[in-house]
């Protein structure tokens, strides 16, 4: 089942084809904290294990083409669809059939009501500009999903303490960061403004390109292989921006005025900047 996501004007939507057919090209230099690692997907597993339990199979939209959620196990007769609006990542990364991707942007999404049980996304709601958009998606998701139903979040978010880019760049040099993957995540935080503010991908590239004199220079100054460091690459002239909203911003999307959810559990993986990339369930409440 496809459908095209042509007509579409958001700022979000302008911004991204050109990034996302890059970052599709670079999969495989992409690692955790900005892909899920095992523990994520294990903390994700457990969520829909304890919601299936006593329950037939579920019905299950994942926002994106995320493989190692995909791939988890899920119960038999699983009705498993994906949304991305980018062809390249749906070429390249989807490892199902092509037929379960919808080919459309999340806020054109045209589902029946109460269609899905579950969805899933990883790292996705930062995509979206703070407040419109990512308000948007979830009046989408309290009328996709059906009541009781879960939408797990595996999401970003700044530090208590913002840190400065000077900090992150001076642990750079002093070997504190261990590949391009946690250096980006830091970047972002510590150059983000606002939720509503963002931070542009392309500021990103120019504060590593400056510290390390080129990208090209970078593999050398931290030994990092020479084809991981230059997927940086993909941020450089990127119109797009990330938008990261606090816990609590988060909370009050979901769950305050019309939200239509209520937090069901938090997860938090052990690993580095962990804290930074909980897991949230949210229940779909039958007061919406």
């Amino acid at each position: 089942m496809n459908t095209s996501p042509e007509g579409t004007d958001s700022e979000s939507e302008r911004a991204r084809p050109g990034h996302w057919r890059e970052v599709a090209r670079q999969w495989r230099h992409i690692g955790p904290p900005l892909r899920p690692a095992a523990e994520d997907v294990e903390l994700c597993a457990k969520a829909v294990r304890e919601w299936s339990d006593g329950r037939a199979a579920p019905r299950v939209l994942l926002l994106g083409v995320t493989p190692e959620l995909f791939h988890m196990p899920w119960p038999e007769g699983t009705d498993f669809i994906a949304a991305d609006h980018t062809p390249a990542m749906i070429e390249s990364v989807w490892p199902g059939p092509k037929d379960a991707v919808l080919y459309t942007e999340w806020l054109d999404l045209a589902l029946p009501r109460g269609s899905r049980d579950i969805v899933l996304c990883d790292g996705g709601l930062h995509l979206l500009p703070y407040r419109k958009e990512q308000q948007r998606l979830v009046d989408i998701l309290r009328g996709i999903i059906a009541e009781g139903g879960l939408c797990v979040f595996r999401l970003f978010l700044p530090g208590e303490r913002r840190e400065s880019p000077d900090a992150v760049i001076d642990d750079l040099f002093a070997g504190k960061v261990p590949n391009l993957n946690v250096l980006k995540f830091r970047l972002w935080m510590a150059l983000a403004g606002s939720a509503s503010e963002g931070v542009s991908l392309a500021t990103v590239w120019r504060a590593v390109h400056d510290a390390a004199g080129g990208i090209e220079a970078l593999a050398d100054r931290t030994g990092w292989p020479v084809e991981h460091t230059l997927a940086i690459n993909t941020y450089r002239d990127s119109k797009a921006r990330y938008y990261f909203a606090t816990l609590d911003e988060v909370k009050e999307l979901f769950c305050g005025g019309r939200g239509g959810f209520e937090v069901h559990r938090l997860l938090v993986p052990s690993y580095e900047l962990g804290e930074q990339c909980p897991t949230i369930v949210l229940r779909r409440s039958s007061k919406a």
